[in-house]
């Protein structure tokens, strides 16, 4: 005798999406409503993309249908701060937690993920266990920032939205003037505390949605990307305003991290620790300097070298000459 699904997914197709055992199927909310209310499900996954507008409304009769029924949303990675603002929104949450959905490498198997031998992982351990593994694939653990691995990841996929959306996207390299210096005078320690400051500077600087990560080292990266908000045609051209005015957004925003790190005081770096941290870093815009990822880290480490060159604590823009 057929078991009776577990777990409900609901997309427009299956493609790409990774299937618990136990699974039924809707190909649209109003599906995946209707059998909410038909069959008591362990949990249920949603593709962001798929919900039809205004999402807010979908995802309340969704939740009305499911009662205490986990809704988990599947979201690509430019949807995230929408998904972040929308789980803000209302006093009522209207989903228990998302996930990424395609553009991440797939994540190993929970064939026998046991802790001790012969212990089984229940339903909520194992989401857990993937929760943490994909934590371990995309988090850089020194700094709670994003990795590389993410990076490569993300990087492309911003680019081909930004493409969609007539918007620009600006990728600044940096990393810190002499770094090496801080680890042969003051150990290696104190090395990680100055990354560790360095990236909660950096953050600080950038707005809520903008991608900042460690790339290795004293190396970072920020990828300044332009949200799709608005759905008026007076909202949409206020965006495309924006968007024009990006490049010189992200250079504000990586000048005033230049000069806060400059002016910070490290006070595990003793008397001598305010003043004495600078950075360099170069910043690439798509589509004026380059199109692909690829184009873009090679003309933003170019200007990064530029600014090396030229005397540091600076931040060199592809194309123009060093300030």
């Amino acid at each position: 005798m057929a078991q009776p699904p577990k777990h409900l997914l609901i997309a427009t197709a299956r493609n790409g999406l990774a299937q618990q055992p136990e699974t039924k199927f809707a190909e649209t909310i109003f599906d995946g409503i209707t059998a909410a209310k038909q069959h008591r499900f362990e949990s249920i996954d949603v593709v962001y993309a798929d919900l039809p507008e205004p999402k807010t409304e979908a995802l309340q009769a969704l939740s009305q249908a499911a009662a205490n029924t986990p809704v988990n949303l599947l979201i690509d990675m430019h949807e995230e701060p929408e998904v972040m603002a929308l789980r803000q929104s209302t006093d009522r949450p209207l989903f228990n937690d998302y996930r990424l959905r395609t553009e991440l490498p797939p994540q190993p198997t929970l064939s026998t993920p046991v802790p001790q031998a012969g212990e089984k992982l229940t339903e909520l351990a194992k989401d857990q266990y993937i929760r943490e593994l994909e934590t371990l694939v995309t988090q850089d653990d020194l700094t709670g920032l994003k990795n590389r691995r993410y990076l490569r990841q993300f990087l492309p996929a911003i680019l081909k939205y930004a493409a969609q959306q007539d918007c620009q996207v600006t990728l600044l390299l940096f990393d810190l003037d002499d770094f090496k210096h801080y680890n042969d005078s003051y150990g290696h320690t104190v090395g990680d505390q100055v990354l560790v400051q360095t990236a909660s500077l950096i953050r600080r600087c950038c707005r809520d949605h903008d991608v900042v990560a460690r790339l290795g080292g004293d190396e970072f990266a920020v990828v300044f990307w332009d949200t799709a908000d608005g759905k008026t045609p007076e909202e949409i051209a206020e965006r495309r305003r924006q968007c024009q005015n990006h490049p010189r957004q992200a250079q504000f925003m990586a000048q005033r991290f230049r000069k806060e790190i400059s002016e910070t005081p490290f006070e595990f770096l003793g008397s001598h620790g305010q003043g004495t941290l600078t950075i360099s870093g170069g910043l690439a815009s798509f589509p004026v300097d380059g199109t692909t990822a690829a184009e873009l880290f090679e003309k933003a480490d170019q200007a990064m070298l530029e600014a090396k060159r030229s005397g540091k604590n600076q931040i060199q823009i592809v194309g123009q000459p060093t300030q």
